[in-house]
Protein backbone atom coordinates (compact mmCIF):
# COMPACT_ATOMS: atom_id res chain seq x y z
CA UNK A 1 0.00 0.00 0.00
CA UNK A 2 1.45 3.41 -0.96
CA UNK A 3 1.69 6.43 1.36
CA UNK A 4 -1.36 8.12 -0.19
CA UNK A 5 -3.49 5.06 0.39
CA UNK A 6 -2.21 4.54 3.92
CA UNK A 7 -2.82 8.18 4.79
CA UNK A 8 -6.27 8.07 3.18
CA UNK A 9 -7.21 5.12 5.41
CA UNK A 10 -5.85 6.98 8.42
CA UNK A 11 -7.87 10.08 7.50
CA UNK A 12 -11.05 8.03 7.15
CA UNK A 13 -10.50 6.54 10.63
CA UNK A 14 -9.94 10.02 12.07
CA UNK A 15 -13.12 11.38 10.49
CA UNK A 16 -15.05 8.40 11.83
CA UNK A 17 -13.71 9.09 15.33
CA UNK A 18 -14.90 12.70 15.03
CA UNK A 19 -18.47 11.66 14.32
CA UNK A 20 -20.15 11.32 17.66
CA UNK A 21 -23.84 11.24 16.91
CA UNK A 22 -24.85 9.91 20.32
CA UNK A 23 -24.84 13.40 21.80
CA UNK A 24 -26.37 15.16 18.81
CA UNK A 25 -30.03 16.03 19.26
CA UNK A 26 -30.45 17.00 15.61
CA UNK A 27 -28.81 13.83 14.27
CA UNK A 28 -30.95 11.75 16.63
CA UNK A 29 -34.03 13.51 15.25
CA UNK A 30 -32.92 12.70 11.70
CA UNK A 31 -32.56 9.04 12.65
CA UNK A 32 -35.98 9.00 14.33
CA UNK A 33 -37.53 10.42 11.16
CA UNK A 34 -35.65 7.89 9.01
CA UNK A 35 -33.89 10.65 7.08
CA UNK A 36 -30.62 10.19 5.24
CA UNK A 37 -27.83 12.45 4.02
CA UNK A 38 -29.77 12.88 0.75
CA UNK A 39 -32.71 14.28 2.69
CA UNK A 40 -30.42 16.77 4.45
CA UNK A 41 -28.89 17.77 1.09
CA UNK A 42 -32.40 18.49 -0.23
CA UNK A 43 -33.16 20.65 2.81
CA UNK A 44 -29.90 22.57 2.30
CA UNK A 45 -30.83 23.31 -1.31
CA UNK A 46 -33.92 25.14 -0.07
CA UNK A 47 -32.25 26.99 2.79
CA UNK A 48 -32.87 29.47 4.07
CA UNK A 49 -35.89 30.69 2.08
CA UNK A 50 -35.63 29.33 -1.45
CA UNK A 51 -38.51 27.86 -3.39
CA UNK A 52 -37.59 25.38 -6.10
CA UNK A 53 -39.55 23.38 -8.62
CA UNK A 54 -39.25 19.64 -8.09
CA UNK A 55 -37.39 19.21 -11.41
CA UNK A 56 -34.88 21.94 -10.49
CA UNK A 57 -34.20 20.26 -7.16
CA UNK A 58 -33.70 16.95 -9.00
CA UNK A 59 -31.12 18.59 -11.30
CA UNK A 60 -29.24 20.21 -8.42
CA UNK A 61 -29.14 16.92 -6.48
CA UNK A 62 -28.22 14.95 -9.66
CA UNK A 63 -31.17 12.63 -9.06
CA UNK A 64 -34.04 11.50 -11.24
CA UNK A 65 -37.40 13.22 -10.74
CA UNK A 66 -39.01 10.00 -9.39
CA UNK A 67 -36.22 9.71 -6.81
CA UNK A 68 -36.73 13.31 -5.72
CA UNK A 69 -40.48 12.74 -5.49
CA UNK A 70 -39.89 9.88 -3.03
CA UNK A 71 -37.24 11.87 -1.17
CA UNK A 72 -39.42 14.96 -0.77
CA UNK A 73 -42.52 12.95 0.15
CA UNK A 74 -40.82 11.86 3.37
CA UNK A 75 -39.70 15.43 4.11
CA UNK A 76 -43.22 16.75 3.57
CA UNK A 77 -44.67 14.00 5.77
CA UNK A 78 -42.11 14.86 8.45
CA UNK A 79 -43.20 18.49 8.41
CA UNK A 80 -39.79 19.76 7.27
CA UNK A 81 -40.74 20.73 3.73
CA UNK A 82 -43.79 22.29 2.16
CA UNK A 83 -45.04 21.26 -1.28
CA UNK A 84 -47.50 23.31 -3.30
CA UNK A 85 -48.62 23.54 -6.91
CA UNK A 86 -47.38 26.38 -9.07
CA UNK A 87 -50.07 29.07 -9.40
CA UNK A 88 -49.77 29.15 -13.21
CA UNK A 89 -48.96 25.51 -13.98
CA UNK A 90 -50.49 22.88 -11.71
CA UNK A 91 -48.11 20.24 -13.13
CA UNK A 92 -45.19 21.99 -11.42
CA UNK A 93 -44.61 21.18 -7.75
CA UNK A 94 -42.87 23.92 -5.75
CA UNK A 95 -40.86 23.02 -2.67
CA UNK A 96 -39.83 25.16 0.28
CA UNK A 97 -38.75 24.67 3.89
CA UNK A 98 -41.14 24.89 6.77
CA UNK A 99 -40.18 26.68 9.97
CA UNK A 100 -39.46 23.25 11.45
CA UNK A 101 -37.16 22.41 8.51
CA UNK A 102 -35.24 25.67 8.93
CA UNK A 103 -34.96 25.07 12.69
CA UNK A 104 -33.60 21.54 12.16
CA UNK A 105 -30.98 22.78 9.67
CA UNK A 106 -29.96 25.52 12.09
CA UNK A 107 -29.64 22.97 14.89
CA UNK A 108 -27.51 20.70 12.67
CA UNK A 109 -25.27 23.63 11.78
CA UNK A 110 -24.83 24.67 15.42
CA UNK A 111 -24.01 21.12 16.50
CA UNK A 112 -21.47 20.74 13.68
CA UNK A 113 -19.93 24.09 14.58
CA UNK A 114 -19.55 23.02 18.22
CA UNK A 115 -17.92 19.79 17.04
CA UNK A 116 -15.41 21.76 14.94
CA UNK A 117 -14.71 24.06 17.89
CA UNK A 118 -13.97 21.01 20.05
CA UNK A 119 -11.67 19.67 17.34
CA UNK A 120 -9.69 22.92 17.21
CA UNK A 121 -9.52 23.33 21.02
CA UNK A 122 -6.63 20.88 21.20
CA UNK A 123 -4.47 23.02 18.92
CA UNK A 124 -2.70 26.32 19.48
CA UNK A 125 -3.71 29.31 17.31
CA UNK A 126 -0.68 28.72 15.10
CA UNK A 127 -1.48 25.01 14.74
CA UNK A 128 -5.09 25.85 13.88
CA UNK A 129 -3.91 28.22 11.13
CA UNK A 130 -1.55 25.58 9.75
CA UNK A 131 -4.22 22.87 9.94
CA UNK A 132 -6.76 25.05 8.09
CA UNK A 133 -4.18 26.15 5.52
CA UNK A 134 -3.24 22.54 4.76
CA UNK A 135 -6.88 21.46 4.55
CA UNK A 136 -7.69 24.31 2.16
CA UNK A 137 -4.64 23.43 0.07
CA UNK A 138 -5.66 19.76 -0.05
CA UNK A 139 -9.21 20.64 -1.11
CA UNK A 140 -8.21 22.97 -3.97
CA UNK A 141 -7.31 20.23 -6.50
CA UNK A 142 -10.55 18.40 -5.71
CA UNK A 143 -12.56 21.57 -6.38
CA UNK A 144 -10.65 22.25 -9.59
CA UNK A 145 -11.36 18.72 -10.87
CA UNK A 146 -15.05 19.04 -9.95
CA UNK A 147 -15.35 22.37 -11.77
CA UNK A 148 -13.54 21.00 -14.81
CA UNK A 149 -15.84 17.97 -15.02
CA UNK A 150 -18.93 20.17 -14.55
CA UNK A 151 -17.95 22.48 -17.41
CA UNK A 152 -16.29 19.90 -19.62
Amino acid sequence: MNDHSTNAHRLLRLFEQMRDKRHSTAFRRLAELGLSFSHVRALHMLAPDRTLAMKDLAEQLCLTPPSVTALTRRLVQSGLMHRQSHSEDSRVALLSLTDEGRALLQQLYEEQLRQMERLLEGLTSEEQELFLYLLERAIQPMQSRAQASATG
